[in-house]
């Protein structure tokens, strides 16, 4: 059996979603996009997928909606078309907004709420699933499918956890990369490297350690730190620099603000 996939908005989360589907028998995919110039390019790239400017027919009850456009923009969006998606099953890509308020847009308690994050773009994702009791078991089983396509998917308890979720594997992207900015800025300044060649090095010492722990999934990570860790070495020396800094209790007031911010614009939104 094909079931129909549609995305409301054809932006970057939602091409990473259906990128990872073009070739699947399962679905057939159509993408509402308004911008005229995106929407030329993804016909370019994905001549298997239907690209439309808007939704001019009403979906049926197995169909699957995607909301992938931008919390702001929402409730104008699916307000404009909620006589024609009251019947489908509706999975929100949408940061802050909850089941609640977008049904009482809709009037369509068959919500599921996701929180993707950016590496999905490249099969390397981590999706947050919510399915409340309004969803079936089936209904929820095809949308943890569609997500396994870019990644893993992890299933939040509660709605609250979809929140909870940004500033471990949503928001916590842009601190990686802010550690490793700072690598290699000093890398730069402080020793000498050229640029590129500081960039190349960093993203290498990134990559094998999530490699390593992959191949070691038995060892905790603090293990796994403790044995690059010598006893009075140079990489102990970084790592008390570290502690006397309160690295860890820097982390966690950044994941606080950032968990407190989700919950403010949240509130902006609904």
């Amino acid at each position: 059996m094909t079931t129909k996939l549609i995305f409301l908005g054809g932006g970057n989360m939602a091409e990473a979603i259906f990128a990872g589907l073009v070739n699947n028998p399962q679905f057939k995919i159509e993408v509402i996009q308004r911008n005229l110039e995106k929407a030329a390019r993804l016909k370019s790239i994905y001549p298997n997928i239907q690209v439309t400017a808007t939704l001019d027919y009403t979906l049926k009850h197995d169909d699957i909606l995607v909301l992938a456009i931008k919390p702001q923009q929402a409730k104008e969006s699916c307000s404009a078309i909620k006589d024609k998606i009251s019947n489908c099953l509706i999975v929100s890509v949408m940061a802050g907004l909850s089941i609640n308020s977008i049904n009482s847009w809709l009037n369509n308690p068959r919500i599921i709420r996701s929180m993707p994050n950016t590496p999905s773009s490249v099969g390397k994702g981590i999706t947050a699933l919510y399915a409340p009791d309004t969803i079936s078991a089936d209904e929820e089983q095809i949308v943890g499918q569609i997500f396994t396509t870019v990644g893993m998917t992890y299933h939040a308890q509660n709605e609250a956890e979809i929140d909870k979720i940004v500033p471990v594997s949503s928001s916590s992207i842009a601190f990686v990369y802010y550690f490793m900015e700072g690598l290699i800025e000093n890398a730069v300044s402080e020793f000498g490297f050229e640029r590129q060649q500081a960039t190349a090095l960093v993203k290498q010492v990134i990559s094998g350690s999530s490699a390593l722990l992959d191949a070691n999934p038995e060892i905790a990570i603090s293990e796994h730190r403790a044995r690059v860790t010598s006893k009075k070495g140079a990489t102990e020396q970084g790592v008390l620099t570290f502690e006397r800094e309160q690295l860890h209790l820097m982390m966690k007031h950044a994941m606080q603000n950032c968990y407190a911010r989700t919950l403010e614009m949240a509130k902006e939104f609904n």
